[in-house]
């Protein structure tokens, strides 16, 4: 259809064709919700959700608490209408650790809190690894998981290892994928042997020649290369050097938010991931980002990249786990607003709020998770 263009060529024209045709439905007249449909009747994919709860729920005396995701997480997930997770199993930051100082160790720890946890769900939770097992439709009485790893650390070496060859470098990003992961942050906000963090410098240098062996090996293995947290002349250089599209989950867009440290990227950042046919991930931040702004930053990126690149990376806190280690029973605080909702709250009313903007049932469900699912179809291995 496009001869002599090139990937990158083309999905730059799907994306100025997919926002042009979007910018007549967004920026229309604002009012009561045109769709009738729910969170169950999508695929949602909740894109980043840290393990905050885990980690609060786990250091309590109660036997149930041992096992969060069976016994809390999942049941709210299934009722929310959410059908896959995308959850960190481990990272850079203490918080992807659960404490531990070790990152390798910190990461293994995490990974198998996570596993365990989801073989106690029984039937009810699964790992997404291969092609075959994307769901095609929205799953119902189950949720799926989608592995991650936030932030490259654990996967680096500490120590030069002479007589090495170079492919033995990456034993333990093979070994994370042996284990059920699909996907690594390169960074978080520190920075590693990929490259630079964005709390360290927000343009920050490219990525070192290891952080682009990682990035071949992960093409190579079908798994999720993403670039949140990542400073932004990484970012572009990730772009150059995938040969696969790149998503950052759960990041917004500067114009609209302006945390401390920066952690938000450039338009320029979002239409490069676009144009590798990656996703630009949204993300509500507590007393940070309304609703109605997270609807803003929708409409905007629809314009900018198309509908075919956006996703929402999380809704916030629900009322059973209202602030990060907090949980129902055993916090003596107040919360009102999206905290005090249910998960299914959160989904129906942005769901809603989008089609107030003019957006379509098609086009909400692209963004819900959609894009996702397309997107595991093309990078993940089929056995």
């Amino acid at each position: 259809m496009f001869p002599n263009v090139t990937r990158r060529d083309f999905f730059s024209r799907t994306c100025s064709l997919a926002g042009a045709g979007l910018l007549a439905s967004a920026t229309a007249p604002q009012g009561k919700s045109a769709t009738t449909k729910g969170p169950h009747d999508f695929v949602i994919v909740e894109v980043h959700r840290d393990i905050w709860e885990q980690s609060g729920r786990t250091r309590l005396k109660e036997e149930a608490q041992r096992w969060p995701v069976a016994n809390f997480i999942v049941p709210r997930l299934i009722e929310g209408g959410v059908s896959v997770v995308i959850m960190p199993a481990g990272g850079d930051s203490l918080e992807e650790r659960d404490e531990q100082d070790e990152m390798l160790e910190g990461s293994m720890r995490v990974l198998d809190l996570i596993l365990s946890d989801i073989d106690k769900a029984g039937s009810k939770a699964s790992i997404i690894r291969t092609k075959a097992d994307v769901p095609a439709r929205p799953n119902s009485g189950k949720v799926q998981f989608f592995l991650d790893i936030e932030g490259g650390g654990s996967i680096q070496t500490n120590a030069p290892e002479p007589k090495f060859v170079a492919d033995r470098s990456l034993a333990l990003l093979r070994q994370f994928f042996r284990l059920g992961v699909r996907g690594v942050q390169l960074t978080h906000n520190g920075r590693n042997q990929l490259g630079d963090g964005r709390g360290i410098d927000k343009m920050g240098s490219k990525l070192t020649p290891f952080g682009i062996a990682v990035i071949q090996e992960m093409n190579r293995l079908g798994m999720m290369v993403g670039v949140s947290h990542l400073s932004a002349n990484g970012v572009f250089h990730a772009a150059e050097v995938s040969r696969l599209p790149i998503v950052s989950t759960h990041q917004n867009l500067e114009r609209f938010v302006k945390s401390r440290p920066l952690v938000e990227i450039m338009d320029e950042e979002a239409q490069a991931i676009a144009k590798t046919g990656g996703i630009v991930g949204i993300r509500y931040i507590v007393d940070v980002t309304s609703y109605k702004l997270l609807a803003d930053e929708v409409e905007y990126l629809a314009k900018l990249v198309g509908v075919e690149h956006i996703g929402v990376g999380w809704l916030g806190h629900d009322k059973a786990n209202p602030s990060g280690r907090e949980v129902e029973g055993h916090t003596t605080r107040t919360y009102s607003g999206v905290e005090a909702q249910t998960m299914h709250d959160h989904w129906d009313n942005f769901i809603k709020l989008l089609s107030e903007r003019g957006l379509t049932d098609d086009q909400i469900g692209l963004i819900l998770g959609g894009n996702y699912l397309r997107l595991w179809k093309q990078i993940l291995p089929s056995a």
